[in-house]
């Protein structure tokens, strides 16, 4: 079990998506410029099998900001997007409306 002060650790932002686009010789990623307000970040995530880059562009979803950043196929990724996933590997996007700020934090 973990401590509910562990959850408060990760910095879940509300990010919108202001570019997205797939990643060339990669079946599943897709690179995002997503906007948190005071900053842009890249984030790559992998469900290019499941969404095109046109699904996700203004899109406002929920990130992990607080991660060490990863190198994936050449690209920083500095955070994740947060999604739900069925049993069977089906994932769901995770909207918020538009009247939510880029960079409002997630409790």
């Amino acid at each position: 079990m973990y401590d509910v002060e562990e959850f408060w650790e990760f910095d879940l932002r509300i990010g919108l998506v202001e570019e997205a686009e797939r990643i060339p010789k990669s079946r599943k990623l897709i690179k995002l410029l997503v906007n948190f307000g005071s900053e842009r970040r890249v984030i790559v995530t992998g469900i290019a099998d499941q969404y095109s880059p046109e699904d996700l562009k203004g899109k406002r979803m929920i990130f992990v900001l607080n991660l060490k950043p990863k190198r994936i196929m050449g690209i920083e990724s500095q955070g994740m997007l947060l999604l739900a996933e069925e049993g069977s590997g089906r994932v769901h996007l995770i909207t918020v409306g538009e009247d939510v700020p880029p960079g409002t934090k997630v409790w």
